[in-house]
């Protein structure tokens, strides 16, 4: 894991390219997530541990850069020979495509306040296949879920004043 001493800061586009050539290099990168795309696994503000080992398989979390021209944080839903299909967790329809070689490398561990997450383990992809089966009634997860967590952050608000 980065330290405070190894630890570099960049403007994205410029920040993004250095993690894809570190990743390259077999170096292991950690990133700040933002946005919600990837929502429930990731959330905005996780950090994310990057690594090219072990190869690419469907129902891994990657970064890559797509055919739209842009890097994106997202799953692998479908690898046909060459080309990869690609959908963050919380998209309804948008789909992505690259070539494995646009693959800069995939998430072994997202790191959320103290608690660690494994995405190798057992239990994160059992999360994963279910949520995909979950497509057609997405929308409705996702808004149960939000309202959950902002209930959490509220509690949570309140307890500490």
């Amino acid at each position: 894991m980065p330290t405070e001493k190894n630890t570099l800061q960049l403007p994205e586009s410029e920040l993004l390219s250095e993690c894809v050539r570190m990743l390259r290099e077999g170096k292991t990168v950690l990133l700040t997530a933002r946005g919600s795309s990837m929502y429930p696994f990731i959330h905005d503000r996780d950090k994310v541990c990057l690594s090219r080992e072990g190869g690419f398989r469907e129902g891994d979390i990657v970064l890559a850069f797509t055919d739209e021209g842009r890097h994106v944080m997202h799953r692998i839903i479908s690898i046909n020979g060459d080309m990869v299909r690609l959908m963050g967790d919380a998209n309804l329809k948008k789909t992505e495509s690259c070539s494995v070689e646009d693959i800069a490398g995939k998430a072994v561990s997202i790191m959320r306040g103290k608690k660690t997450i494994l995405c190798s383990s057992a239990a994160e992809k059992t999360k994963a296949k279910f949520w995909r089966m979950l497509l057609p009634v997405r929308r409705a997860a996702l808004k149960m879920l939000r309202t959950r967590d902002a209930v959490r952050l509220r509690i949570h608000a309140y307890n500490q004043e």
